[in-house]
């Protein structure tokens, strides 16, 4: 969601460094940061059109930062240059599945920190584009206070701009004795400037909407799509990082549920690569189940079938129906379900049985073997208990 810009006193006369109207140019707030981390951005080609993005700021004080704008990386051979230089390997700052915490997990040594600019559709869409980079270690941010970005509503008090994600990612990469403060006065002189120009114009901005409605923290679709809801978890066979000559990860284990009717899916699909040696372990299966799997496509058949075209795809994060995608599925629309109990609990959730936990959630028997099964029964519990309380601030 965007917000208009102020008006230019002098439309006709633009700065050259923060593409900004020349009476309102910022380049006199900038201060450059040197770090020792490279910023490697990442920006959909919508998100460069954006007025009011922050990408222009971070560049204008962060002399170790570059930008990409594209949708398919595959063939930027700047970028691959950048991602292989070995005394700094990348790291990726986004949610998902396998994500760890950056403050309490930081890399060891440098590294080059990858960042994607664009709305969570946008960034979502780029990762299934580009399996490579979504393949790099990822890291997440668990910010301590609310975004500054007042002109602008973020999905939650804890959603930053990227400019402040950067910062932040950086305020823990960096050695204390490094500054990062500077490169945040251009970006508050900027929101200054447009706050400003919106009280001196009275206009009614969707932020001056939110103070004077307190919406509830649990979104309304859980209600409205309730019926077309599909919970879905899968166990993929993927070799740990930096294993060299390492196959693509496939799922394995796909099982899903559709809380509104209890209707029940499960498939065990034949490994297409030799499984990794942790497989069974990990998924708490065993060479006996997957006796009867079945091949990807008399899978995809009976998924389609299931998975009807209004339904929407509830998971943990995006990992496990990303693989899927990229084995061969049909594009999903996908609800993150973690991110809706971390917006509504306001603090750090645990793994998903942890989560039912907090939320005083039920949990049902798992109706099949392994992790899978365990996990499915996690997950409709916590959906099941998000969609009660959005019933009870909705209706």
């Amino acid at each position: 969601m965007s917000t208009k810009s102020a008006p230019d006193p002098t439309p006709r006369a633009i700065c050259g460094g923060c593409q900004r109207p020349e009476a309102l140019c910022l380049c006199g707030t900038v201060t450059p940061v040197p770090t020792d981390t490279r910023v490697v951005l990442l920006q959909h080609p919508k998100e460069s059109t954006v007025r009011i993005g922050t990408v222009r700021l971070l560049l204008l004080g962060l002399p170790n930062a570059r930008v990409h704008v594209g949708l398919d990386f595959s063939n930027d051979e700047a970028l691959k240059r950048e991602l292989e230089n070995s005394t700094a390997p990348p790291i990726l700052l986004y949610p998902g599945e396998d994500a760890v915490s950056l403050e309490e997990c930081p890399p060891a040594g440098k590294v080059t920190l990858l960042v994607i600019d664009g709305t969570w559709w946008q960034a979502s869409k780029l990762l299934k584009l580009n399996p490579e980079i979504a393949k790099i270690p990822r890291y997440f941010l668990s910010p301590s206070s609310p975004s500054r970005y007042r002109i602008r509503r973020e999905p939650s008090p804890l959603h930053v701009s990227t400019i402040e994600a950067v910062v932040n990612a950086l305020s823990i990469l960096e050695p204390p004795t490094c500054n990062l403060l500077p490169l945040l006065d251009p970006f508050d002189a900027f929101v200054e400037q447009q706050l400003r120009f919106a009280s001196e114009q009275r206009a009614r901005r969707h932020l001056r909407k939110s103070i004077r409605i307190k919406k509830p923290r649990v979104p309304k679709v859980l209600i409205e799509r309730h019926t077309h809801l599909v919970v879905g978890y899968g166990e993929a066979n993927a070799w740990p990082y930096g294993t060299a000559n390492a196959n693509p990860p496939e799922i394995i284990h796909w099982v899903a549920q559709r809380p509104a009717t209890g209707e029940f899916f499960e498939a065990y699909i034949r490994p297409r690569f030799p499984l990794s040696g942790s497989f069974f372990q990990h998924t708490g299966l065993s060479p006996a189940h997957l006796e009867r799997a079945e091949s990807f496509e008399s899978f995809k058949s009976r998924w389609e079938a299931f998975f009807r075209s209004e339904d929407e795809l509830v998971g943990w994060g995006y990992y496990a129906s990303s693989v899927l995608e990229a084995n061969g599925a049909c594009a999903m629309p996908h609800l993150d379900i973690r991110q809706i109990a971390r917006d509504h609990l306001k603090q750090k959730l645990g793994d998903m049985h942890e989560c039912a936990r907090k939320l005083a959630a039920p949990l049902e028997p798992p109706r099949t073997a392994g992790r899978a099964g365990e996990r499915l029964a996690a997950l409709v519990a916590v959906t099941e208990a998000l969609v009660s309380l959005a019933r009870q601030a909705y209706e």
